[in-house]
């Protein structure tokens, strides 16, 4: 069973996969990478920016706290417990002193909403406070902290020495320091509540800022904006500073760390990605214009090769279907809008038209060739009835004791059998086709007698050499013919040699040759010469020709030249095939063959 083959694929497809694989995938590859690119550094380069202020920001906010701590310690250097002595009575005497200096000197500050001192000797007694009011203080919030906040700050102020610490309660900040003697020893407790308004402020605009957590060490622990998450709870180091990028859509963080001289300040700010990213939305927004022309133009330059290629190339596939398919002579009647496919396309047509005239035409041939051949088969009948004829006349002839005639008889059978050619052998050996010609000879001989002579001068090794049946004898009637005129005679010579692979056979005759002659032979002998043209008479040197031409190609052919005086020489040149000569003169027709009066 035959392998089936494999059908290739449409010239439209694979154009569309060679654009789709070696043009938009890189180019579309290409703008993914760019837009990765510049999405990642402007997202760096803005959380980087995000940074950078939140860091500005934070550390105004720890210098306003430093400020608080500053303003803490001032009452220790202001002589604000001078003279005191625990076990003293001297409380009331003390109350107002400690009273007036915290009037004088927080109740005025914008940075304290309310300020608070007790001796640790007696401080459920030995206490006062103050509130600011336009620091956003209330005595009911100075009640509130009394009341609430009092004992856990105490309890923290136990463990403080001589450090300040912040604590963080209900909304409220304060910054707890312990009063020391002249001996270091506490005396008692300052607490300041930090307005956070004041302090932080400058966190809660950020405008980028989703929530900022600030902490205070372990005890203040403030959501200044917004719910936000601690950074152990994100799985950050507190002790750095840094850039968190979490999941997009989703928050990310900028983390800051900064350390005063008594307390360290931890600020955490979390952001939406999409914010950090958004700066780059401009550029996304160019890279998807760019990939999104990309479709259009695609679609441009698939529709130009469809419509200029792919188009054209399908009609001539078309085309070339419905001729295999038997519709010959078919016309393509698409119009190519190019220069190039017009041209194919006439050139298409013009060729079907030809292909269907030349059809026809070897149609008709085959038709008359079928009518010769039945016609060849219908004349058949005629010669081997004419020579059953000669075979009896030939008999009766011998039997009378006429041996002239039984001569020609049987010289005009062997010009019959050559003619008629039972074995349809296309060439025969030189030795053959001289029988051919003797017998013609003798013919011809008893036909002009003394008035014609005949020399033949072909050597004995030439005899082998395969030449085309009755080759010869059209060019031997031909020098009869115009060698001898009404009346007259002639001497008519065959020479043969060999020059190479060449074999020559020359016919000459002393007839001579006219201006009107070698011009009428001229047509006859040339290339383009048109045999059916030509009355059936004048066919003989011109078949000889085309035959020669025809079997061996050039140079072989027929040649009629002027020789010395009124010689006229017929060469029959052929190429002989390697294998094709050699001699076997025991082969060769005797003499006894041939015309009593052919020279030798």
């Amino acid at each position: 069973m035959p392998a089936v083959k494999k059908r290739a694929p449409s010239l439209k497809w694979q154009m569309a996969g060679l654009a789709l694989t070696c043009w938009l995938v890189p180019v579309v590859l290409v703008l993914c990478v760019m837009g990765w690119y510049v999405s990642d550094s402007l997202g760096q380069r803005s959380a980087d920016h995000l940074a950078d202020q939140f860091q500005v920001n934070v550390r105004m906010s720890m210098e306003r706290l430093d400020g608080a701590v500053r303003s803490s310690r001032r009452a220790s250097y202001d002589g604000m417990l001078d003279g005191y002595r625990p076990g003293e009575d001297i409380w009331p005497r003390r109350y107002a002193s400690t009273y007036n200096y915290l009037v004088r000197q927080y109740q005025g500050d914008q940075q304290f909403s309310m300020a608070a001192f007790w001796f640790i000797e007696d401080p459920e007694q030995m206490r006062c406070g103050i509130c600011n009011t336009n620091a956003g203080g209330s005595y009911q919030a100075l009640s509130a902290f009394w009341r609430k906040d009092f004992p856990a700050l105490q309890e923290l102020a136990g463990r403080l020495d001589t450090y300040v610490a912040f604590y963080e309660s209900g909304g409220h900040l304060y910054l707890v320091r312990n009063m020391m003697d002249h001996r270091f020893q506490a005396m008692g407790v300052l607490v300041l509540e930090l307005d956070r308004s004041y302090y932080f402020d400058n966190l809660t605009v950020l405008p980028w800022a989703e929530s900022v957590r600030l902490e205070l060490g372990e005890g203040a622990a403030l959501a200044v904006k917004g719910e936000a998450p601690s950074a152990g709870e994100l799985g950050l180091d507190p002790n750095h500073s840094g850039i968190w990028w979490g999941d997009t859509p989703g928050p990310s963080a900028v983390y800051q760390r900064m350390n005063g001289p008594d307390y360290a300040l931890s600020a955490l700010a979390t952001v939406d990605t999409d914010y950090l990213l958004g700066q780059s939305s401009g550029y996304k927004a160019l890279l998807l214009g760019m990939a999104l022309f990309l479709l259009p133009l695609l679609f441009f330059v698939f529709w130009f090769f469809n419509r200029k290629i792919s188009r054209p190339i399908q009609a001539m596939t078309d085309g070339a279907i419905a001729i295999e398919e038997g519709a010959l002579g078919y016309q393509m009647s698409y119009t190519a809008n190019s220069r190039e496919f017009q041209y194919l396309t006439d050139s298409f047509n013009h060729m079907s038209g030809q292909l269907q005239s030349q059809f026809d035409h070897i149609y008709q041939e085959e038709l008359a060739l079928r009518d010769a051949r039945i016609k060849a088969l219908q004349s058949h009948i005629n010669p081997h009835f004419l020579n059953n004829t000669l075979e009896i006349i030939n008999w009766e002839s011998r039997m009378n004791g006429d041996a002239k005639v039984s001569k020609m008889i049987e010289s005009l059978s062997t010009v019959l059998d050559a003619a008629i050619d039972r074995d349809k052998r296309p060439e025969v050996r030189l030795a053959e086709e001289m029988t051919y010609v003797s017998a013609y000879l003798y013919i011809i001989d008893q036909r002009f007698g003394r008035r014609l002579s005949v020399n033949v001068d072909i050597p004995d090794a030439l005899m082998d050499c395969m030449v085309p049946r009755l080759i010869l004898q059209p060019v031997i009637e031909n020098a009869v013919e115009h060698g001898i005129g009404p009346g007259g005679s002639g001497t008519i010579t065959l020479r043969g040699r060999r020059e190479g692979n060449l074999l020559l056979l020359d016919t000459e005759n002393d007839g001579g040759l006219s201006a009107e002659d070698e011009a009428h032979i001229a047509r006859l002998l040339a290339p383009e010469y048109d045999a059916a043209r030509e009355p059936s008479g004048n066919l003989g040197i011109s078949n000889v020709n085309q035959r020669l031409r025809i079997l061996y190609g050039p140079p072989s052919g027929l040649t009629i030249t002027r020789g010395e005086g009124s010689q006229v020489i017929a060469r029959i040149t052929i190429v002989l095939e390697p294998g094709k000569g050699g001699s076997n003169p025991s082969s060769y027709p005797s003499s006894d063959t041939l015309s009593p009066k052919l020279g030798r």
